[in-house]
């Protein structure tokens, strides 16, 4: 009997595996038609072609393109956000947890010009279209509520207080983040980053000493008990 239900499982649970793996597919081949044709240039065909599908396979899937962004945005900030806790599990050990957060954290994110590329020409659309800008406010509010969580979650770790609330560090962090990763679209083709990832790491460093405070037990360097 377990035998059999094992199969029953794996039969019916073999479409959503196949629609997962579609539904991937298509973001991957949307990330790379956005950035190559630009979000309003590229058509469903664009995306469909270039991943393989037919039109089909597309609508059994998203309705409209701002729906399939809308799913690419969840995507990518969602792998952020994953690599990120794994990048800060353990760090309230460090002597400082902030200089220690900042630096796990840019040796790991490199600003992904592909995503940067969409990610700033939708935002440029959402300043001219109101169905956009809904898909972006959308968004924005479950990333930002997110990672307010984590902001408050890692400072409480740490023994670290928060002199400004957690939304509104979690909105200037990725505020600077997304200013110069846009600002780094510009830069040489033989600059190997290393300028932009110093300057972040300066303005983060002066954004969370000046958002953090210490207990008064605690002198800077001194790890946490």
């Amino acid at each position: 009997m377990h035998r059999i239900q094992s199969c029953i499982v794996t039969v019916l649970d073999r479409p959503r595996r196949r629609r997962e793996a579609t539904v991937e597919r298509l973001l991957d081949a949307a990330l790379e038609t956005f950035a190559e044709l630009g979000f309003a240039a590229a058509s469903v065909e664009d995306v469909c072609r270039r991943g393989g599908f037919t039109r089909g396979a597309f609508y059994s899937s998203f309705r409209t393109k701002d729906e399939l962004f809308a799913a690419l945005f969840t995507r990518e900030s969602a792998r952020n956000l994953a690599r990120a806790r794994e990048q800060l599990a353990g760090v309230e050990d460090e002597a400082d947890p902030v200089a220690a957060a900042v630096d796990r954290c840019l040796s790991t994110f490199r600003a992904d010009r592909t995503w940067v590329l969409v990610h700033t020409e939708y935002r440029l659309l959402a300043a001219r279209s109101a169905e956009a800008a809904a898909v972006l406010r959308g968004q924005g509010a479950a990333v930002l509520e997110d990672l307010t969580r984590f902001v408050a979650e890692i400072a409480a770790r740490a023994g670290v207080g928060l002199v400004v609330p957690a939304d509104r560090l979690a909105r200037m962090v990725v505020a600077l983040h997304d200013g110069l990763a846009v600002g780094g679209l510009l830069a040489d083709d033989g600059d190997d980053g290393a300028a932009g990832t110093d300057l972040e790491r300066t303005a983060l460093l002066l954004l969370l000493r000046s958002a953090t405070a210490l207990p008064p037990a605690r002198r800077p360097g001194e790890p946490t008990r």
